[in-house]
């Protein structure tokens, strides 16, 4: 395993004083930017971190003298973080995580560690299985703990290190809420949101759907801030028109799957899961060139620092081995 050496932002190597000085930081310097920032003074972090009041002036002071700025802006009614404050305690945070999560790893005497994945539902019942199955194939599956949400719900839970690896779409909804700056991120695959309904729907035998006609139509879609009620959304102000209200609200795109399929309701959603359920429930795509909101991305997230983690890398080559067919 390489040396760490401590770098500025620049890429450049600290001098040996700075250096000295961030070898001296301990987990209570660490902690204290998120406590301040908090609680919004210098007193109630002492009280959280047990210690006096002059004490965290002094760690304040020390963190501050290794980051070579000012952290904390102190008034009349506290201490609040300065910009830099802020982003130092968003890196610190994560550092805080990966270190009770290392305590964690090294408490399971003898065990491998486990991989945290984040997944969005898609991959769950559909790549994720494959990928397992080339991996148990290779050698001992890892041990996984695998969460299902939306996109923008796990990549906030992996810049806070409560997740090792993410599998999600990035689109404008995604880029627009998380900081990527602090992630890695790795193209997996493409494909589209499509608008479908019951075979047996009346839009279904036309040839050339028009988006006004889907204006007049009963529609079930998930809630606001899902990237599905963006695409929903997207497909009317495309063509110059406001979404209707929907007829129903529903969390489960399964579930909403199956009201689409009793014939009355339309429907947008990826085009890999629509496939899925095209035989079996006798739901189809609609077709029409107003209809394409274009590509959406499948993408493999990791945190920057941690983006050599060796399982996480494992599972990333697993995935880009299945036959999750492009779909673009």
């Amino acid at each position: 395993m390489s040396k760490l050496h401590p770098f500025q932002p620049d890429g450049q190597p600290l001098s040996p004083a700075a250096a000295y000085r961030l070898d001296r930081l301990r987990l209570r310097h660490l902690r204290l930017l998120e406590v301040i920032g908090r609680e919004g003074s210098l007193g109630a972090a002492a009280r959280e971190l047990g210690i006096s009041q002059p004490a965290v002036t002094l760690l304040l002071r020390e963190v501050e003298d290794v980051f070579g700025m000012r952290l904390v802006e102190r008034d009349a009614r506290g201490g609040r973080l300065t910009v830099a404050g802020r982003h130092a305690r968003d890196r610190l945070v994560i550092a805080m995580a990966s270190v009770n999560f290392a305590i964690g790893a090294a408490r399971q005497s003898g065990r491998d560690p486990t991989l945290r994945v984040g997944c969005v539902q898609l991959i769950g019942f559909s790549a994720l299985p494959e990928a397992l199955e080339r991996l148990s194939v290779q050698g001992p599956l890892p041990y996984m703990h695998i969460e299902e949400a939306e996109a923008v719900t796990l990549l906030a839970a992996l810049a806070a290190g409560e997740l090792d690896c993410v599998i999600g779409w990035l689109d404008e909804t995604i880029a627009s809420s998380v900081n990527l700056d602090l992630l890695h991120v790795e193209p997996l695959w493409s494909g589209r949101m499509q608008v479908f309904a019951a075979s047996g729907h009346p839009l279904a035998r036309h040839k050339q759907v028009r988006v006004a006609e889907l204006a007049e139509c009963s529609w079930v879609v998930p809630h606001r801030g899902s990237r599905t009620y963006a695409a929903f959304q997207r497909l009317f102000l495309n063509n110059g028109l406001a979404a209707p209200r929907p007829r129903i609200v529903c969390t489960s795109i399964h579930s909403g799957i199956h009201m689409v399929a009793g014939g009355q309701f339309v429907s947008v959603g990826p085009d890999r899961l629509i496939a899925q359920y095209r035989d079996s429930l006798g739901i189809q795509p609609l077709r029409g060139r107003e209809l394409d909101t274009g590509p959406t991305y499948l993408s493999f997230f990791t945190l920057k620092e941690a983006a050599d983690f060796e399982p996480t890398q494992q599972l990333r080559d697993a995935l880009l081995a299945t036959q999750f067919t492009d779909l673009s």
